[in-house]
């Protein structure tokens, strides 16, 4: 009887650990499924090409009003401002009109996020999760995300980080010189969902020109039956 009772137990053990991992894979695949649904969006929403980051050369010097206020007079620009400024702008144009893809260097393997920073009221009203967020027993700390059949907008062109030198010196990604056009490193980490999966949150980075870059929690919601970007929120700017 004891020996019948034993195998019992050891049989409702299995159908336990069986049902819960079952559990945690249908999850999982949901996830990827939602990452998948808006990838697109959210690298058009981070990233950018650096080529238009560059801002105009001073063109005249600042003034100071009554006030406080400082602007530039560009009346005063200098003949080497003018020429500085009409080279930038000459540049621009160019690379407005370049259809070339632009190269963002992707990290596929994503990690959990750490959103217990986040202490904005108003943000955790409506999204109640952030306030209650814990490690769950989710065995699966990171994963490769597979992008590469993914169709992006604004000619961007994602590539894996690994096929980029390994860095000696930090930064020194940014410094190579590529025969394409390269415009910096986009981070993202693993969605965390509320219980209704209704919504969700993530991190998302992107680094560019080498000492140039923005981080963010990005919230998602689904609307009518879609997923989709619902705010962005800057977390940290160098």
């Amino acid at each position: 009887m004891r020996k019948f009772r034993e195998i019992i137990f050891f049989l409702i053990l299995l159908i336990s650990i069986s049902s819960c991992e079952k559990k945690k894979t249908v999850e999982f695949e949901f996830e990827k499924a939602v990452m998948t649904e808006i990838f697109p969006s959210l690298v058009d929403s981070i990233c950018v090409d650096s080529r238009k980051m560059l801002p105009p050369p001073m063109l005249g010097v600042y003034v100071t009003d009554k006030e406080g206020h400082v602007s530039e007079d560009s009346t005063k620009a200098t003949k080497v401002q003018l020429i500085e400024y009409r080279k930038w702008k000459k540049d621009r144009e160019r690379i407005e009109k370049d259809t070339s893809k632009v190269v963002i260097a992707f990290d596929p393997f994503l990690k959990k996020g750490d959103f217990r920073f986040s202490n904005n009221n108003n943000l955790e009203k409506k999204y109640p999760f952030l306030e209650t967020y814990i490690e769950d027993d989710d065995t699966i700390k990171a994963y490769r995300f597979d992008y590469e059949k993914l169709k992006l907008h604004n000619n961007f062109k994602l590539k894996n980080l690994s096929e980029f030198p390994k860095e000696k010196f930090r930064n020194e990604i940014y410094d190579l010189k590529y025969d394409f056009v390269f415009s910096g490193v986009l981070y993202l980490s693993r969605i965390q969902f509320d219980k209704q999966r209704r919504s969700g949150i993530l991190e998302a980075g992107f680094s560019y020109c080498g000492r140039c870059g923005r981080g963010f929690i990005i919230f998602i919601k689904k609307k009518d039956a879609k997923w989709v970007v619902d705010k962005i929120q800057r977390t940290w700017i160098s």
